[in-house]
């Protein structure tokens, strides 16, 4: 009849050992273990009690900080790469085990099927198109090196009315000929926000360089052939302000808006007496459409 004392001991023997098992552990990023009985797994939290008081109140870690939950059963989940990615800044906010925000890519390819130039002393009044180039240099994205080129469509009326370049009127020529420009301006853009926004504000700061045609008398007013192209080139420092739209992880949009001031212009330049006249400054407005990858 001694049987019964030795099965109550393996009873207990094993009663003993479950309660060792019959609780959850927490790891943590920093290497830390919390014994604890979990409650609940939120998308941004874990929800537990202290598996030494579980009748006491709850607390909370952000999954950002755990590494893994190992449950009573044995079952494992694990965290650790959503605290990689909280850790890269690519996961500022979780929702469903997922980011709510994504990182756009560095690179983006855009044409501008619309742009507006005009020189403050009234000589420059084009339209125009162009394409541009832009790498973010940055892991952030904070810095991006930017290559426009912008093709213009000189207007008839600036020739004109070119009383702007000599000092007598009225234009004694009138001028149909069609004429254009090109605008070349790599520079450099400085984005306050991180790659992370959609909508973000940019500064840019860029040389650049224009070479373009007009009529030979808007040169030479004593010119034998006044309706001969002349062609001129100008250069000089750009500082633009854009509102950059990623309206989707590929597509992006922006609004430029530019303003240029001359250091050295051969446009305005009369031939005949030497005198060099400097186009004033001028603004470029502009709207961009492109891929983003």
């Amino acid at each position: 009849m001694n049987y019964f004392p030795k099965n109550l001991l393996a009873v207990a023997l094993i009663a003993i050992c479950f309660s060792a098992r019959a609780q959850d552990k927490i790891y943590k990023t920093d290497g830390g273990v919390i014994e604890a009985k979990v409650k609940k797994v939120d998308p941004a939290a874990v929800i537990y009690k202290r598996f030494d008081n579980q009748d006491g109140p709850e607390y909370t870690i952000l999954k950002k900080q755990v590494t893994k939950i190992v449950y009573q059963n044995g079952t494992t989940d694990g965290f650790e790469g959503d605290a990689k990615k909280d850790a890269s800044g690519n996961n500022s906010g979780v929702k469903g085990g997922k980011a709510a925000k994504s990182k756009y890519g560095d690179n983006i390819i855009s044409v501008t099927p619309g742009a507006y130039t005009a020189a403050v002393d009234g000589s420059m009044n084009d339209v125009g198109v162009g394409i541009s180039y832009e790498r973010l240099l940055d892991k952030r994205g904070h810095i991006g090196l930017n290559l426009p080129v912008l093709m213009s469509f000189s207007s008839n009326k600036d020739f004109n009315s070119y009383n702007y370049y000599y000092s007598y009127t009225p234009a004694p020529i009138t001028y149909t000929g069609s004429y254009h420009s090109f605008f070349f301006m790599p520079g450099i853009k400085f984005y306050p926000a991180t790659n992370r926004q959609m909508v973000r504000y940019s500064l840019g700061l860029s040389l650049f360089c224009n070479f373009g045609s007009e009529p030979m008398g808007v040169f030479d007013n004593n010119a034998s052939n006044p309706y001969q192209t002349y062609h001129y080139t100008m250069t000089g420092l750009m500082i633009s302000n854009s509102v950059n739209i990623s309206a989707t992880k590929h597509l992006y949009m922006a609004i430029d808006l530019a303003s240029g001031i001359p250091f050295s212009d051969n446009r305005h330049a009369n031939s005949n007496s030497a005198l060099e006249i400097l186009l004033g400054p001028f603004i470029q407005f502009g709207f961009k459409v492109g891929y983003r990858y």
